[in-house]
């Protein structure tokens, strides 16, 4: 067995000053972490855990969780796929909320399901979720609370409620059963071999979800959903003695069963030499390899001490190094893989057995030359060491992303606090307060040297305990590779002399000369705002707002009317690869490896997007390195550059993610809808032939049109901004950037090609499939006046859509998993600029039945939606409205909303939802029925 890093920890441990106390299982017993005094723990008598945390971010919500330290790992062979059948159960009917009632009326308390409403089923645990909960009176949380007992101890298991709840188990298989997952399926007994992990996918087999009977899923329940393995977190703007009391008043009368079943948590046994699994299917979508280096995990009575932060910091390290470099090497044309990462943690899904792992993705499906490359680089960073430069670097990276944390302590939201409080339930982490924290962590990254990493690092990769999957499309021209030539070629990368690997930094500033600042020309008040608009010396807008959400953040926001519908047709393919490109490029003199080595240990990031008829700029940065972002922006304007070997780079890395993408149903959907809405070759998704013929000179051409006259853009600001010291980075930065207010472009382009064609009402075609299903789009659309009312009747309008068809063709008919549908307006639209459509996947054998329903019910809402309907789509939206009003992003969009077309729907929009009323809802898609445009797009399984 490998004891991680054993060698290394005893090292280290002297570094620290904790005393050693004892001796445990050959390392020394060390003292708990102190945990955080802002959450009251408890254990009942019964064994259920609580923890619990006032917070007020956000300001009048909490969240409400229970932990279940099982899953499907404790499914016995007849319960397959039942510890995922009962989290499905749990909004079926309990003792004090029969049928549906946890899900209405959660709704009716702006808790959307599916959004704040939730759970899921792992391998070993189960955990659900009732988030974001406006706590405006104590019923609320009681109910919330009284909801959570039932999940624990109180579920109907009704037989009628089960049989109905079989078909939607049964499409959620059949949509997630897609290559990647038919391939697992083949190389969980391989991979796990003599243990339960091999035979426990949470989904389970179909044969069992049919036809169990109702006493077998009861039997898992009451065995396993029981108080010693229960935890109830409730973080928010709570009374916390209130809510302590309340939960010893609910949960206290569970009783544990008097014969208890001991929860045994399955092993994986070590294992000599290399275990190989090498499988293809027909939809798989790329040529994956990944081969795994086994470990122990660290034993649990360790996890709360100083040692889980020294190990977590260590794998963070190691990690991020090797990333570094494999980033590095992919970045050039000749790069032996199409895309190569690492990450430690869980062996794929086992909770007690943890792995190094390394994965690339082949070029054109050639994955042993790739997974070679990959353990080549492995080898590398064992055998010569990560270098001084490069732990600096990536320890940089993370103590500044730490240091953001702390500063943003003080708005830390629920979710955060939530998260942490379940991980420490089912895996004994620490609970630490964030300043602790932060200062345990602090000197732990100051005090490790990288010749212990480097010591750690070689603990990691022995000869034995090495899984290696490999995963690959099933097509002409792909041949599978055997054991013995993949063991062959990691044998020779294993005889090679590896040369060390040099770090090369670039010195140079990333702006060898500052421009000449521009100035501030004119400043404006803007009083519903809260901001300032100030008119700089190039004609270009800036509007700042100072704000107190977050003390360490900072968010931009630049917008511009007119995008690439301006461009002739030969960019076609430029296009459709343009937001691939741009993510690999460099600045100046730097080029994509210089950058990313010059922005480790900087909190900012600055991206340039472009659709059709807008232009926008998105950044994030702290007050500290708000002048790195600066530089950042104005270089993107002045001095884009991509070479020509890091846009081959890209089409490679590309061409390897998507390899048989186009031989896939999502896929060949996708293009068959945009083929028959707009007949245009720019709006079909993209395909290897574009990524191909996509053309380097275009897409510099293209970043040099788009950027080409700073005084198109209004860019927007919020956040923790000194506007004293802003305003000389505004002029050095923005106004510096080349610019004529005269030639401003304010207006977009919207040529006829671009838009919705008229088409048939009703078309289908076929294709070949693993799994068997209907794909549909159906659709209306309308060109109708934008105001922020038709705008906010048009959201709840898809979302009392969705939740229609969600209540009959999952709930009622069994005949999709994920139904739903949208409705919206945009603001800037070629012809049409509003439309509902409902889109999902569905069972074969109901495709009439669902269709005639669907457009029958597209009709129904211009006649009768109900205030019951409305309110609790209006309670949401009035929810997520108020949150937005604490949240820099929010702010930023709200402003930069009204400045692409006038109108703001951002803060009037509680007002505005809440008095929205059915006839206001009905009235939009009553307009939407008269436009006279709907129409139905299939894909159908070929027989």
């Amino acid at each position: 067995m490998k004891k991680i890093f054993s060698k290394v920890l005893f090292l280290m441990i002297g570094m620290f000053t904790i005393t050693v106390s004892a001796q445990a299982q050959g390392m020394p017993q060390m003292p708990s972490l102190p945990a955080d005094t802002m959450v009251r723990q408890g254990v009942l008598p019964n064994g259920l855990t609580y923890y619990i945390r006032h917070n007020e971010t956000p300001k009048g919500q909490a969240d409400f969780y229970i932990a279940q330290k099982v899953g499907s790992i404790n499914e016995d062979d007849s319960q397959r796929g039942l510890a995922h059948f009962l989290e499905h159960m749990c909004f079926n009917g309990t003792e004090n909320f029969k049928g549906n009632e946890v899900v209405n009326w959660l709704e009716t308390k702006g808790v959307k399901f599916g959004y704040n409403l939730n759970a899921y089923t792992g391998f070993d645990e189960t955990v659900y979720n009732i988030s974001n909960v406006p706590v405006n009176n104590t019923a609320v949380e009681d109910s919330c609370l009284l909801i959570l007992h039932d999940w624990a101890d109180g579920l109907l298991l009704l037989p009628e409620e089960i049989d109905k709840e079989r078909g939607v188990i049964h499409e959620e298989w059949r949509m997630r059963n897609v290559g990647t997952q038919r391939i697992m399926e083949k190389q969980l007994p391989v991979i796990y071999k003599d243990s339960k992990y091999a035979h426990r996918m949470p989904i389970g087999l179909m044969e069992i979800v049919d036809n169990f009977p109702p006493e077998v899923l009861r039997d898992y329940y009451e065995t396993w959903y029981r108080p010693d393995l229960q935890g109830i977190i409730v973080v928010g703007d709570i009374d916390v003695d209130r809510i302590e009391n309340k939960i010893k008043e609910l949960f206290s009368p569970i009783k544990m069963p008097e014969n208890p079943k001991a929860r045994e948590y399955a092993e994986v046994p070590d294992t000599e030499g290399t275990i190989y699994a090498i499988d293809a299917d027909p939809e798989q979508s790329n040529a994956r390899a990944t081969m795994y280096f086994k470990s122990d995990v660290l034993p649990r009575e360790l996890r709360n001490t100083q040692v889980y932060l020294m190990t977590d910091y260590i794998t963070d390290m190691i990690t991020a190094m090797l990333n570094a470099r494999l980033d590095e090497l992919g970045a050039s044309a000749d790069a032996p893989y199409a895309a190569a990462g690492s990450y430690y943690g869980g062996f794929w899904a086992a909770n007690t057995k943890d792995a190094l792992a390394i994965v690339a993705l082949g070029k054109d499906g050639n994955i042993t030359p790739a997974l070679a490359a990959v353990y080549r680089e492995l080898l590398r960073a064992i055998r010569g060491g990560f270098t001084v430069s490069e732990y600096d670097r990536a320890r940089n990276e993370y103590l500044s992303r730490i240091e953001k944390f702390y500063n943003n302590r003080e708005k830390t939201e629920n979710e955060t606090y939530v998260n942490n409080y379940v991980r420490s339930f089912i895996d004994g982490t620490p609970m630490m307060d964030i300043a602790t924290e932060y200062e345990a962590r602090t000197q732990i990254a100051n005090q490790i040297p990288v010749e212990m990493i480097n010591m750690a690092a070689q603990q990691l990769v022995t000869p034995d305990n090495r899984v290696v999957s490999i995963m690959l499309p099933e097509k002409e021209g792909i041949t599978l590779p055997t054991e013995a030539e993949v063991a062959s070629a990691l044998a020779a990368v294993d005889a090679e002399d590896i040369a060390a690997f040099v770090d090369e930094v670039k010195a140079e500033p990333l702006i060898p000369q500052l421009p000449a600042p521009g100035k501030v020309v004119s400043k404006e008040n803007l009083e519903k705002w809260g901001a300032e608009k100030w008119t700089l010396s190039n004609g270009a807008t800036v509007i700042v707002k100072k704000t107190d959400f977050k003390a360490d953040e900072i968010v931009m926001d630049a917008q511009a009317m007119g995008g690439t519908s301006i461009l002739p047709d030969e960019y076609t393919a430029t296009l459709k690869f343009l937001p691939m490109a741009m993510y690999q490029h460099g600045l100046g003199e730097y080029t994509y490896k210089d950058m990313q080595k010059y922005l480790q240990g900087k909190q900012c990031s600055v991206d340039f997007s472009f659709d059709n008829y807008t232009r926008e700029i998105s950044g994030h940065t702290t007050p500290k390195d708000l002048p790195t972002m600066m530089e950042l922006l104005y270089m993107g304007f002045t001095n884009f550059n991509i070479t020509a070997d890091e846009f081959a780079a890209t089409q490679n890395m590309m061409t390897g993610i998507l390899h048989n993408q186009e031989n896939t149903p999502d896929y060949i959907f996708s293009k068959v809808a945009s083929q028959q809405l707009y007949n245009n070759p720019r709006r079909e998704p993209i395909s290897a032939a574009d990524i191909t013929s996509a053309s380097l000179d275009q897409t510099l051409d293209v970043m040099r049109k788009m950027t080409a006259n700073a005084a198109d853009y209004t860019f927007f600001f919020a956040g923790s901004i000194d506007l004293d010291t802003f305003q000389p980075l505004v002029e050095q930065y923005i106004a510096s950037l080349p610019g004529d207010a005269a030639a401003a472009q304010k207006e977009a382009v919207f040529p006829e090609a671009l838009a919705i064609k008229e088409g048939e009402k009703m078309y289908s075609t076929t294709t070949p499939m693993q799994t068997p299903q209907v794909y549909v789009l159906a659709m209306e659309y309308a060109d109708l006046p934008f105001t922020a009312e038709e705008r906010a009747a048009a959201v709840v309008a898809g979302q009392v859509l969705s939740q229609r068809i969600l209540d009959k063709v999952r709930e009622e008919w069994g005949a999709s998993y994920s139904p739903g549908a949208t409705a919206s307006m945009q603001r800037v639209a070629n012809k049409y600029n509003s439309q509902a459509l409902a889109q999902f996947p569905m069972k074969p054998e109901m495709k009439e039945q669902v269709l005639e329903y669907l457009a029958q019910e597209f009709k129904n809402m211009a006649e009768n939606v109900t205030p019951a309907e409305v309110g609790k789509v209006t309670e949401f939206m009035v929810k997520m409205a108020k949150e937005g009003k604490e949240q820099n992003d929010s702010w930023v969009n709200g402003m930069a909303g009204e400045a692409l077309n006038g109108v703001d729907t951002f803060l009037n929009a509680e007002e505005i939802f809440g008095k929205l009323t059915p006839a206001d809802v009905q009235n939009y898609m009553k307009k939407l029925n008269d436009s006279d445009t709907y129409r139905v797009i299939l894909l159908e399984p070929a027989e």
